[in-house]
């Protein structure tokens, strides 16, 4: 069984990211780590999008959502020892806010 510690340094946005670029260098390979990215992005944007916080476009890629959140965790390297999900959020406002109401 994992050391209960060990599993919550594995989700933070700098652990996580190195899963992210596994990934968009080789997205065919399939694996627990893709999955757990994948599941993390898809449930944040669900959640914002649900509470009208981020308005992604249809046209967006799963490879480009990655893309663009690892850029993002990559900008702010300070930050990597924070969660996964809250920098998946974060960066998904920042690059697709909601449109304000008039």
């Amino acid at each position: 069984m994992p050391d209960l510690e060990q599993v919550i340094r594995d989700l933070t946005a700098g652990t996580l990211n190195q899963h992210c670029l596994a990934f968009l260098k080789n997205s065919q390979h399939s694996t627990f780590e893709a999955g757990l990215i994948l599941g993390i992005i898809f449930g944040v944007e669900d959640d914002a999008s649900y509470d009208q916080k981020i308005s992604i476009p249809s046209t967006v890629s799963t490879i480009e959502r990655i893309q663009m959140i690892s850029d993002y965790i990559q900008k702010n390297p300070k930050r990597h020892q924070e969660s996964f999900a809250s920098l998946v959020f974060d960066a998904m406002l920042k690059q697709w806010p909601y449109p304000s109401q008039p």
